[in-house]
């Protein structure tokens, strides 16, 4: 169910909201279209509310950021106004040290290795710890999409070089290093800006998975992608802890295996999309180039450089031995 509320009045809604719902209602918010079809993450939407039903619970949807920016909704979970926040994971760093390892570039092959890695580790269990004082539990990741790569406006990006004279919008100060080691000039633009940023040569792309461009329509002005493969696409689903410590085991025990189902929705979402990428993109009219061969381990080299400035050692050492741990051979 989408309540397309005001952002202004997003807090007085949702204390009204609070006040008259059944207990059993979760409020879940997301900053994406609630569409399966077209979002990864309303994949597990669909997941966790069908794994539900028969229960107690209902769910009441927040699309489109409706309840504000990534920030607001997560202070909206940590004060308990909102069950559920399908969150940007860069919200978490400010509150925790060990969420930054989530993002390390160029560490996990793919989303496979990635669930692999948090699985066989207690890197989720660090994060908690963190986020604890806030309120907050971290209940596991959606994909939204395949992995990261470079989206331009006219320029195809084959070998380190191209970088050169490339204006690429950054997520926040640890992209923009990254950036700027891979030889381009960065600078930090919220998403909501990014559509006019670009149009107005502001900046000339971005990093992010494929399907960003496709599934908002900013294939119209950016032409040219390469798949560098510099991480997994992950946001963070996290959760009220007072509500969740609230519930009671049997309660507790159907959210767990909904989110599992949410989770379990989502990698089926990617799975499915994987094959269909490039073509799509190809019917947007985009150009989709590789990387010269070598180029990745240029690329690999350089952000290493500025690795130290990304996270604090002993978390680049907790995710990388998760990720060695965790490596087909």
């Amino acid at each position: 169910m989408t309540r397309p509320f005001r952002t202004p009045l997003a807090a007085l809604l949702l204390c009204s909201t609070a006040l008259a719902a059944q207990a059993a209602e979760i409020k879940l918010a997301m900053n994406g279209v609630n569409d399966p079809v077209l979002n990864a993450e309303a994949a597990f939407v669909a997941g966790f509310a069908e794994a539900l039903e028969g229960t107690e619970f209902t769910v009441t949807v927040f699309p489109n950021g409706t309840l504000g920016g990534e920030s607001e909704a997560f202070d909206q979970v940590s004060q308990g106004l909102l069950e559920i926040d399908l969150a940007a994971s860069p919200t978490l760093f400010r509150v925790s040290d060990y969420a930054k390892g989530i993002f390390l570039p160029f560490l996990f092959d793919d989303e496979a290795h990635f669930d692999r890695a948090f699985a066989g580790s207690d890197l989720r269990g660090q994060i908690n710890a963190e986020l604890e004082r806030t309120g907050v539990v971290l209940a596991g990741f959606n994909m939204i999409g395949v992995g990261v790569g470079i989206h331009t406006t006219d320029r195809a990006v084959t070998r380190m070089e191209d970088f050169g004279g490339l204006r690429i919008r950054a997520l926040n100060p640890e992209q923009l290093e990254q950036i700027e080691a891979m030889g381009a000039t960065g600078t930090i633009i919220a998403w909501s800006e990014v559509a006019n940023a670009i149009q107005t040569g502001v900046a000339d792309g971005y990093l992010n998975a494929p399907n960003s461009a496709l599934r908002t329509g900013h294939t119209e002005f950016l032409h040219n992608f390469t798949q560098l493969d510099m991480s997994p696409s992950a946001r963070s689903i996290v959760l009220s802890l007072d509500w969740y410590e609230g519930l009671s085991d049997d309660e507790r025990a159907q959210i767990d295996a909904a989110l599992e189902a949410g989770i379990a929705a989502n990698r089926a979402w990617v799975d499915a999309w994987r094959p269909e990428v490039r073509s799509r993109q190809e019917a947007a009219g985009v150009t989709v180039s590789e990387l010269a061969e070598g180029e990745r381990d240029r690329l690999v080299g350089a952000i290493a450089t500025v690795l130290p400035d990304l996270a604090a050692p002993q978390v680049i050492e907790a995710y990388t031995a998760a990720a060695e741990a965790a490596r087909d051979e």
